[in-house]
């Protein structure tokens, strides 16, 4: 028995081949191409008969053929492994409706490489406008919850152990300021992704004479990747949104590890609905955080993917392989699926959250997190070193954790003893002085000017936020608009040529 997609073949493809290579990704492929092949044929078709490369007769008849098998969907396909891969079997379709000498003119001018390099373009420039779109709402909500709770003072850690105080809004712009520049890295890699390589054909373009920048302009790329080689050859674009997605995910991943600390019964400084949590099976007063804990475990799909990716593509040679443009590839999609997931999950918990302020202000108060300031003001009060001041106020943190006092009781007394003990000599500042360099309000607000929950630092970088944020909202809505533009005008102009009466 002859190949099904070769004269030159004399064999088909072997069962073990098909059933254990060509139909798992034929079965995984076929439904999420089948839409992006038939807009690169609409493109192609319209292209070859303004070329002159098809006569309008055949364009027409391609036309109709590409629509009806649009309307049909993947139900309509009878899926086989022997013909290899999605493409294959659209053809073969094609041509049984239209017979050999139209349906096989489709793909004059171009190959399997350059289309199967177009459909992942298409498809992860889908998913990375549509991330983009909902991290716009993610980082609006930052914000407006940033600036919600700019003043609810909150204990802030390193190392996880109580550090400095700091407020839940100053903690929520952090995350705004990341998230942002996850977003940057996903605009910069739409530069790089949204090129088209249709028309590159195999590896070292066509003799005939297409338009390449005609295809690329009707689906909605910016321009055309010029080296045909390289433009089929490469995946790298797709990698690289995958590990943008993948910091973003980290990103998102950190933010709800600190939320799910802070839910739980011994922190008790955040609340969150009962909309976003499940309960036990057996115990009947459980609210467990599920939502959290899927947010901060994606990492684990992405890295894997990634390393996937990396691991598979490191070996292939510069040109078409399978193991560099599909088997690297094989965990991207699903890995790109589980991220989109993730923003508007995110955005809600981030809209829901309720910080438990009493709760908040009771720990920043008992964790002695206040020192530090009160450290700064013996080196501006005594003209103190700022190691000696160091040491002296480690030693009345000791005094204070012994006498089981908080570090707002703290006294000028102990004070003096501690700088007795460590210096040699006493040093002593009035009881209202060495109170207010204890106030969690005020050592905030003694910090501003340097990036600190100070409500003038606050309002400076939330402003900041908010021009990057409407920079990136028109600058998306521009590129979003070229590319529904495109595919409405490519839309017009195939039903155009349906209706030609010329044909």
């Amino acid at each position: 028995m002859e190949s099904k997609v070769s004269g030159f073949l004399k064999e088909a493809m072997a069962p073990e081949i098909q059933n254990s290579f060509m139909a798992p990704a034929l079965k995984r492929s076929f439904a999420a191409h089948l839409p992006l092949i038939t807009e690169i044929n609409k493109a192609h078709v319209l292209m070859l008969l303004r070329c002159g490369i098809i006569d309008v007769s055949v364009a027409r008849q391609l036309a109709k053929a590409v629509v009806d098998l649009q309307e049909m969907g993947p139900e309509g396909f009878d899926l086989n492994p022997a013909l290899e891969d999605s493409y294959f079997n659209y053809e073969a379709k094609l041509i049984e409706v239209l017979g050999s000498d139209v349906g096989g003119r489709v793909h004059i001018g171009r190959s399997r490489n350059d289309l199967k390099s177009t459909i992942d373009r298409l498809r992860a420039r889908t998913v990375a406008l549509n991330v983009m779109g909902d991290l716009l709402l993610f980082r609006k909500e930052l914000i407006r919850q940033g600036l919600r709770f700019a003043e609810v003072i909150a204990p802030g850690y390193t190392h996880m152990q109580p550090a400095q105080p700091i407020t839940f809004g100053y903690y929520l712009l952090g995350v705004a300021s990341g998230i942002e520049r996850d977003y940057q890295r996903i605009s910069d890699c739409y530069v790089r992704l949204n090129r088209s390589p249709l028309g590159s054909a195999a590896m070292a373009g066509t003799s005939f004479r297409i338009d390449r920048n005609m295809t690329a302009a009707a689906l909605g790329f910016d321009g055309v990747d010029f080296h045909a080689q390289d433009a089929t050859a490469t995946r790298d674009t797709l990698i690289e949104l995958l590990s943008a997605f993948t910091l973003l995910s980290g990103t998102i991943g950190r933010m709800a590890q600190d939320f799910y600390l802070m839910t739980t019964y011994e922190f008790k400084t955040l609340r969150l609905p009962d909309s976003v949590a499940i309960t036990s099976s057996i115990m009947p007063q459980k609210k467990n955080m599920a939502a959290l804990e899927n947010l901060k475990g994606r990492i684990a799909i992405m890295t894997g993917a990634l390393v996937t990716a990396l691991t598979g593509y490191k070996g292939v040679p510069y040109g078409h392989a399978q193991d560099g443009n599909m088997d690297s590839m094989r965990w991207i999609w699903d890995a790109f699926e589980e991220l989109a997931a993730m923003v508007p999950v995110a955005t809600l918990v981030v809209s829901k959250a309720e910080p438990e302020q009493e709760r908040m202000l009771e720990l920043v108060r008992a964790n002695f997190s206040t020192v530090t300031d009160l450290a700064d003001m013996l080196v501006r009060e005594t003209d103190l070193s700022f190691r000696d001041a160091h040491h002296v106020v480690g030693r009345v943190v000791r005094f204070a954790m012994a006498q089981d006092r908080k570090a707002d009781e703290i006294t000028s007394d102990m004070l003096a003893q501690a700088a007795l003990d460590t210096l040699g000599r006493e040093i002593r500042l009035p009881q209202d002085v060495l109170d207010a360099a204890l106030d969690p309000a005020k050592t905030i607000e003694q910090r501003a000017g340097t990036g600190s929950p100070a409500r003038e630092d606050i309002s400076r970088m939330a402003e900041k936020l908010e021009q990057r944020l409407e920079d990136d909202t028109v600058a998306f809505g521009t590129r979003k608009n070229q590319v529904e533009e495109a595919q409405r005008k490519l839309g017009a102009e195939f039903l155009e040529l349906l209706r030609r009466e010329d044909a």
